[in-house]
């Protein structure tokens, strides 16, 4: 009889420790997905603050900046059911204060000033900002958060803003190339953001003017590489008529 109990207690025992790790091991398994998720968020989230903090740098519309805000709320209203701190309700109640005073709807420019700076890596990070903005925003239109007529107008302003900054590069890069006397890579740059111009499925005042003036400065580069290679031509003549008089070495 006692070995029964012994025996039996031996087998709860073990039981007991098999349910204890497999609870263990399930709270672990849910703590790895949780913080994965989180990571995955807080992820999400920096890039759209990132975002958030250049578009005072870019002529864009109030509603992308709107649907920038909601969707950085959305991902800590995420963080918050993943994680439910102070910090991330606190944040989540900011976010919908700012919403209060934006419209999704209302398309009209934030900002109408726009410069390009002068540092390729600054050019470089712009060019990504505005990827990164149309990529928010065809997300959320797919998701049916934004109306097809806000998407199409934003989409076309971020679309024309990387044309700009893609084009004016270039036209910049040519025009130290030709004022430094390098008139085969200033026409490469030229003929680059010719190319960016022509390639547009549609046009307005900015690509007229631009293509004007892009295909003057390739006349002019034209123009001139003929008079060099002409000037080359007859240096090499002279050269040749010069050496055939020249008096003959005695040997």
């Amino acid at each position: 009889m006692i070995y029964t109990i012994i025996i039996s207690l031996i087998i709860l025992l073990v039981i007991l420790a098999v349910a204890i790790g497999a609870v263990q091991q399930h709270k672990q398994r849910q703590d790895l997905a949780r913080r994965q998720k989180l990571a995955k968020y807080r992820a999400a989230l920096e890039q759209v603050e990132d975002l958030l903090n250049m578009v005072g740098y870019f002529p864009i519309g109030r509603s992308l900046v709107a649907i920038l805000n909601a969707r950085a709320k959305e991902l800590l209203q995420g963080m918050y059911d993943v994680s439910p701190t102070d910090d991330f309700k606190a944040r989540v109640n900011d976010y919908e204060e700012r919403l209060k005073n934006l419209d999704v709807n209302d398309t009209s420019l934030l900002n109408e000033e726009f410069e390009l700076p002068r540092n390729d890596k600054q050019i470089i990070a712009m060019i990504n900002a505005l990827k990164r903005m149309r990529s928010v925003l065809r997300s959320e239109h797919a998701r049916g958060k934004v109306d097809s007529r806000v998407y199409t107008t934003e989409d076309a302003r971020l679309q024309q803003l990387q044309l700009k900054i893609s084009v004016e590069t270039l036209i910049r890069r040519g025009e130290n190339a030709y004022q430094g006397h390098m008139l085969g890579s200033a026409r490469q740059y030229y003929e680059k953001a010719k190319r960016s111009l022509d390639d547009q499925s549609y046009t307005d005042d900015y690509i007229e003017h631009r293509k004007k003036q892009v295909e003057q400065a390739l006349e002019q580069i034209t123009d001139e590489l003929k008079d060099v290679n002409n000037r080359d031509v007859d240096d090499r003549k002279h050269d040749e008529i010069e050496e055939l008089f020249q008096p003959k070495k005695k040997w």
